[in-house]
């Protein structure tokens, strides 16, 4: 007994009171993150997105001719990817207020952790006095005007991952650092330049290309296919004169602009069937089922309560072990808010080819300790 007065004496065995707490607790987190994730696989050849909307944008006072590579990407996009499309004008009167609006009208249907927007401008930039990226109708100095910097914070604040592609001069002067989701730009040429012409030296001739050319392989990253582009453009040599004096082509620039958990990058690759996000009955739908999975998927704190008894042959589709199998144990800190959205982007993002997943929270050898330590102190 202790002897000093007005302490309590000192228990006999070590305190197992938390340890069916915590077993029960990573046990309901196991199983959610199971759940969460269990889309995404197989990975091999599904799109890591339930709906992907490609916003394809000129303007209808089109100098340049940029219509044809833009039907040609419109085709790329929604018949061999089997995106939903929608090839846009923009107005030479009132240009920004208008596709102000149909932006807001598509961040509204579309505005869900599980879509994909993709953006595509070809037309005329530049980048004004404060170093800001500004769409033009045409080349003069009165023409009509998008002041796309404004514009582009919408969708980086949407839910929804968005992928920006533009094809115009000062392209990368579009660049920023805020967001929500995941937003990503390749810009067909730096802030400071001019970007080619409709034709062989074109960055969406490059583009169409390659989206053709990986659509035949499993899903891929922006990034991946920045580097494809950048490799189609640089093969290009001028003939009979100096590189620097004849060069034709541009280098295309890729950005992160917007990336919360700074562990993914958007996945392109053919849907199974057809996008029908712009639906208004499909978004209410899609709501609704995004807000069941988010009541599901709320993030589980290491000291909170719960339970969720689950059984191996739940959690595991092959108990007998028929599919090789990679498994990874982590040790984790305790008093920590496990995330399950951050655990389910990582999962995702595993460099494999996996028939499912299942995530098991245990506290096994912390119990067999303490079960052995008790046994032995009362012995």
């Amino acid at each position: 007994m202790n002897s000093k007065p007005g302490l309590a004496p000192r228990p006999r065995t070590p305190d197992i009171s938390r340890v069916s707490y915590h077993i029960r607790d990573l046990e309901t987190f196991g199983d959610i993150v199971t759940k969460a994730a269990a889309a995404a696989f197989p990975n091999g050849k599904r799109s890591q997105y339930r709906n992907v909307y490609v916003l394809l944008l000129s303007w209808e006072a089109d100098e340049l001719g940029v219509i044809s590579e833009v039907q040609e990407l419109d085709d790329v996009f929604g018949q061999i990817y089997r995106f939903q499309t929608e090839q846009w004008r923009i107005p030479s009167t009132n240009s920004h207020n208008e596709l102000a609006f149909r932006l807001m009208g598509l961040i509204k249907n579309c505005d869900h952790s599980d879509h994909l927007l993709v953006v595509y401008y070809g037309g005329h930039g530049f980048m004004n006095d404060d170093r800001q990226c500004i769409w033009s109708c045409t080349g003069t100095v009165d023409s009509p005007t998008v002041q796309w910097y404004g514009l582009q914070t919408m969708l980086e604040q949407s839910e929804s991952d968005v992928l920006i592609l533009l094809d115009c001069c000062a392209a990368a002067s579009s660049a920023t650092a805020s967001g929500t989701g995941v937003t990503e730009l390749i810009a067909a040429c730096g802030f400071e330049t001019w970007a080619p012409g409709v034709g062989e030296h074109s960055f969406s001739r490059s583009l169409i290309e390659e989206l053709k050319y990986l659509s035949h392989g499993p899903p891929f990253s922006v990034a991946l296919l920045h580097n494809k582009v950048l490799s189609r453009i640089k093969y290009w040599k001028p003939r009979y004169a100096s590189a620097f004096a004849s060069e034709q082509r541009k280098t295309p620039i890729y950005i992160q602009l917007a990336n919360v958990s700074n562990r993914r990058s958007i996945e392109l690759g053919p849907m199974p069937q057809q996008s029908l996000c712009t639906d208004s009955t499909d978004a209410s739908q899609s709501q609704s089922q995004s807000s069941a999975q988010s009541s599901e998927s709320e993030d589980i704190d290491m000291l909170d309560s719960g339970s969720s008894q689950t059984s191996l042959a739940e959690v595991w589709p092959d108990p007998e072990f028929q599919s090789p199998k990679v498994l990874v144990s982590f040790a984790l800190e305790d008093d920590q808010t496990l995330r399950v959205g951050d655990w389910t982007d990582w999962l995702k993002a595993i460099p494999a080819l996996a028939k499912f997943m299942s995530v098991q929270g245990v506290y096994f050898d912390q119990l067999l300790r303490r079960s052995t330590t008790c046994k032995l102190e009362y012995m």
